[in-house]
């Protein structure tokens, strides 16, 4: 299925069981300017709606590949890996989120998207070069929250490499 389909899809599925949702990956970066290629929908909602968003997709034709405290991961009706936000912070990035005009669909700010990104190098080495890829592009928001990115930035470790992707942009 097309991603713009699979999207609404799950857009029209939890609006209409109130599940409060936003987009991040590969999607959120298109919506930011970035012609990023992405094969799946990631979206973040609160982890009290876990088990309702999976009983509500697999209804719909989903197929659960992965799950765990922090994810789940569909595939059959389209790529689909959802955050679970469990931790304050993520749940402040829900709540910061806006909503893109065209789609309706809210998206986190840029500034978060960043922060997930430097946890996701974190966690996994082999995908610093694209995250970094990623930060380099968003860092250019001119509406960019700097503190947030600093301290997402810190929270991590990652503050030295934060500052080295400044000064290759020369911001």
């Amino acid at each position: 299925m097309e991603l713009r389909k699979t999207l609404l899809l799950v857009h029209d599925l939890f609006s209409d069981a109130c599940i409060d949702h936003a987009l991040i990956g590969g999607l959120a970066l298109v919506n930011y300017g970035l012609d990023r290629a992405t094969s799946d929908v990631d979206l973040i909602i609160d982890e009290a709606h876990k088990d309702q968003a999976k009983d509500l997709l697999l209804k719909s034709g989903f197929k659960l590949v992965h799950e765990s405290e922090e994810i789940l991961q569909f595939t059959g009706l389209g790529y689909l890996d959802i955050l679970l936000a469990r931790r304050p912070i993520s749940r402040e990035m829900m709540k910061n989120a806006s909503v893109i005009k065209e789609l309706g669909i809210r998206c986190l700010k840029a500034e978060d998207i960043i922060g997930l990104k430097i946890q996701a190098m974190s966690n996994d080495a082999s995908r610093e070069y694209q995250d970094k890829a990623d930060i380099q592009f968003l860092l250019q928001d001119p509406m960019l929250d700097w503190e947030k990115v600093k301290n997402y930035a810190d929270l991590f470790g990652k503050g030295d490499e934060l500052e080295a992707i400044k000064k290759k942009i020369k911001l």
